[in-house]
């Protein structure tokens, strides 16, 4: 999984020196990468030009507050995920009807952050793009459409809801590619996609699609607790 961008924005400095603390210690319990911009004020995250998916966004700032700030960055049309922070619990309303979709409140608590950081990571789970063919022509595809992959001879058929794409890489190199946190190996010639998994059983997963895909026999212990793992987050 490659890193994630993640911006702060907050007029008090104090705030982010306590996000920072908080996503190191949040970064070594979950194992996951990030990158942490910090902006003070709507109009510093309005002209950055770092590609990012989530933010910490303060309600509550001078000239432009997060409001009005999360209004204008719903014009770019562009997927993000906004966690805002505020001591005004009043204002969760206006909040909502310009797309947050957690909220933190201040002084803010460990747990409460990392409930809304677990929430955040679960929604972009699979969301890097990936290249194959279709039809002898070059395609990108978000990973999370994928439901399998399976190995044939000198090329691969990758499974999506509607569609079968191609490629000419190997098993293990396009492994190396994709989300770890729900792609998994379960015989030498499958890889799954946990999200996509409605049964499991010792020889085979079910998959929501209906398709049982076989499990190697050493496998089993391995693809169970990852899905039992998986399922634990989903709820």
């Amino acid at each position: 999984m490659k890193s994630i961008n993640i911006v702060i924005c907050d007029d008090e400095n104090a705030i982010h020196e306590e996000v920072w603390k908080l996503l190191e210690e949040y970064e070594n319990k979950e194992n996951f990468r990030y990158d942490l911009f910090d902006c003070y004020s709507g109009k510093e995250l309005l002209e950055l030009s770092t590609e990012y998916k989530i933010i910490l966004l303060d309600i509550d700032m001078p000239e432009m507050d997060g409001i009005q700030t999360a209004a204008e960055l719903s014009k770019k049309d562009e997927e993000k995920i906004i966690i805002m922070l505020t001591s005004k619990r009043e204002r969760f309303k206006e909040a909502f009807k310009i797309g947050a979709t957690r909220f933190v409140t201040k002084p803010i608590e460990k747990e409460e952050l990392f409930e809304a950081l677990d929430n955040a990571f679960f929604s972009l789970l699979g969301f890097e793009i990936i290249r194959l063919n279709y039809n002898g022509k070059e395609c990108i595809l978000q990973q999370r459409e994928i439901q399998v992959i399976e190995s044939h001879r000198d090329y691969l058929k990758i499974y999506s809801k509607e569609k079968i794409f191609e490629s000419n890489k190997s098993l293990r190199s396009i492994q190396a590619e994709l989300d770890e946190r729900i792609f998994l190996s379960v015989h030498r010639s499958y890889i799954i996609n946990v999200c996509h998994v409605c049964d499991v059983r010792k020889e085979y997963v079910k998959m929501d699609n209906g398709e049982k895909i076989p499990i190697a026999r050493r496998k089993f212990r391995e693809v169970l607790q990852k899905i039992i793992d998986f399922d634990k987050k989903r709820i």
